[in-house]
């Protein structure tokens, strides 16, 4: 897709894999403060960003830590296709002179499906219209219907939760509302006669849950990891405390090496300084007396 003749890269996870953690020093998805994840519905990634970290029961004793996603109005923004959206702009796409984002004339949270729909005027949005912004809290969708409550609680959010080792989505509960905006338009009769609003038609559930089989196979893994981690550290503690000893031992024969070194060459100064000084004067004497005992 284009975003105001930029391309737009397809990209995000089809909804069972994200980046696995393939060595142990490797930053994995626990890394990561979003993922994104492909929309078959809007054909674009949509960004889901980190809430919390999770366990999920494996076995009586076992768990796998895991790490909760939830697409937020953040997500929503980046996916929009938005662009050129001043009126002046309107006439012109319409004329095919310019491209005009889709979503322009949508709120914040909504997605027009009219293009993959032959033109139907098909909005997504999440259930009850959740997570929906509108500029005039007066046009908000949800006023214009009756028996429509504000939303709240996991029952209409999107979220997946993901093993942090092999990046494997465990659960995933995704949720699509799609509606029909309906629209005045003196061109057909019946366009005239109701008030601009935009209609729910179904909503769409789609969740995975992991086996418990499935759970136990990943609490191993995350234990090996574990021991794993354990061991690498453990052994470069070895070598540090190891590398230290060594400069120690080392300093200390360097120290009593250059010690003995400065002793030797003291003595060798010494005896040199010994050997070149004259007689002592006591000592001539003692030999003058000599050689007269010899005379007489």
């Amino acid at each position: 897709q284009c975003s105001g003749g930029t391309p737009r890269k397809v990209y995000g996870s089809r909804g069972s894999q994200v980046k696995p953690r393939v060595w142990s020093l490797q930053p994995g998805v626990d890394a990561e403060s979003s993922i994104d994840l492909f929309s078959e519905t809007l054909m674009r990634p949509l960004r889901y960003t980190f809430v919390e970290t999770v366990e999920l029961e494996a076995d009586n004793d076992d768990f796998v830590s895991a790490l909760a996603f939830e697409l937020e109005a953040p997500g929503l923004r980046e996916a929009r296709m938005s662009f050129n959206c001043e009126e002046v702009f309107r006439d012109m796409a319409e004329a095919g002179v310019v491209n005009r984002g889709s979503d322009c004339d949508s709120f914040q949270g909504m997605f027009d499906l009219r293009a993959a729909s032959n033109q139907i005027p098909y909005v997504w949005s999440l259930p009850h219209f959740y997570l929906v912004e509108s500029p005039d809290a007066s046009q908000h969708p949800r006023n214009n219907l009756i028996g429509f409550v504000t939303p709240t609680g996991p029952r209409y959010r999107n979220m997946v939760v993901v093993e942090v080792e092999s990046g494997r989505i465990l659960q995933s509960m995704l949720k699509d509302q799609i509606s029909i905006k309906l629209y005045q338009d003196e061109r057909n009769y019946f366009f005239t006669k109701h008030k601009p609003v935009i209609i729910p038609l179904y909503w769409k559930f789609e969740t995975k849950n992991s086996t418990i089989a499935e759970r136990q196979l990943l609490a191993g893994f995350q234990g090996s990891f574990s021991g794993l981690n354990a061991g690498f550290i453990a052994c470069v503690v070895l070598g540090a405390v190891s590398l230290l000893a060594a400069l120690f031992f080392g300093m200390l024969l360097y120290r009593e090496n250059a010690l003995q070194t400065v002793e030797e060459k003291r003595k060798k100064i010494q005896a040199e300084l010994a050997s070149s000084l004259p007689p002592a004067r006591d000592e001539e004497e003692g030999e003058t007396q000599q050689m007269r005992n010899d005379f007489d």
